[in-house]
């Protein structure tokens, strides 16, 4: 593989719960299966509750003791780095009082700066290099955007683009398939408002083919700004615009929508993504940043989604790059 871009796994699919992924012994287990498929790094995800010990910064200081101690135990169990942390600020938070706040709305960007604060503040102690945000609410929450609310948005991001530069970090915003923003046009105007410097885009190859773009074609046209990819298949594309149903996320994406699709996520080479001509892409326009790969509602056990994407690396892509 092209020597400037870095590998690493996401966290997300060791879903924390009332009844799993809730142990020490749990967390453990699936540092040790990652750093043995092959992936020395991380990407954390925000969470929220006393039951997703590695969620939050505090809740790693009561089981881990402090940032440094975290960092050691996780180089016990063969992980070397943790490249960025995921933060969802629509997601509903204990510690923070409140059930999803809208980037949209300048009333909640100050509770949006303070809880990005708290994790960009922990990743930076943990010599992290991207806190991965969601820029926008899902379409059936907010509606089709307006040139107002991208700007609204703009400047929260551009405030916490701010703060994580003074951090030595910078601020990706990830699209997903529910996004409020649904076009190339809308990107490229919220782009065009966010600062240069601070404010970046994450590509999620899924997410983004889900919601019917071309990802290579995409990545070609935004390529300047996209400097963190997260690296996972889409087994469908959403063709009947179910991103617009009530409570999308349990509708569409859990139920399978008017046609039941079972799984809309899937392992690397399983699916619609081509990720050899988009890896050609990105070396050939000088991409040097991480690529974090995903598992997502994957086959189980969980480990199975890893190992078959560490294949897919090992024997499609790497061999590619050779």
């Amino acid at each position: 593989m092209h020597k400037q871009i870095k590998w690493g796994y996401a966290l997300n699919q060791w879903k924390a719960g009332f009844t799993s992924f809730a142990r020490l012994e749990e967390i453990e287990r699936a540092f040790k299966v990652t750093a043995a498929c092959g992936f020395d790094a991380v990407e954390l995800n925000a969470g929220s509750g006393r039951w997703d010990p590695i969620g939050r910064p505090e809740n790693i200081a009561i089981n881990f003791g402090s940032a440094d101690h975290f960092r050691l135990k996780l180089k016990d169990w063969g992980i070397q780095r943790v490249a960025s942390t995921f933060f969802d600020p629509t997601v509903m938070s204990f510690e923070e009082l409140h059930f999803g706040l809208m980037s949209t709305q300048p009333a909640d960007h100050p509770r949006i700066l303070a809880q990005a604060r708290i994790h960009a503040e922990f990743l930076a102690e943990l010599k992290g290099e991207y806190l991965v945000v969601r820029p926008f609410p899902s379409w059936w929450k907010e509606g089709g955007l307006t040139p107002e609310r991208i700007a609204a948005a703009a400047d929260c991001w551009n405030a916490v683009g701010a703060m994580t530069a003074a951090l030595g970090l910078k601020t990706v915003l990830h699209v997903d398939a529910l996004s409020a923003l649904r076009t190339a046009e809308e990107l490229e105007r919220l782009m065009s408002l966010c600062d240069a410097d601070n404010v970046g885009l994450c590509f999620d190859t899924a997410e983004l083919t889900i919601a019917g773009h071309d990802v290579v074609a995409l990545y070609r046209r935004f390529h300047e700004r996209v400097w963190h990819f997260q690296f996972k298949d889409a087994l469908a594309v959403d063709t009947l615009d179910e991103y617009k149903l009530q409570n999308a996320e349990r509708a569409l994406v859990a139920a399978g929508g008017e046609r039941g699709i079972q799984r809309w996520f899937g392992e690397m080479g399983t699916g619609l993504v081509d990720f050899p001509m988009l890896l050609a892409a990105m070396r050939e326009l000088g991409y040097a940043g991480w690529i974090i790969v995903e598992s997502d509602k994957g086959p189980a056990p969980i480990a199975t989604g890893m190992m078959l994407n560490s294949w897919y690396r090992q024997h499609v892509l790497d061999r590619r790059a050779d």
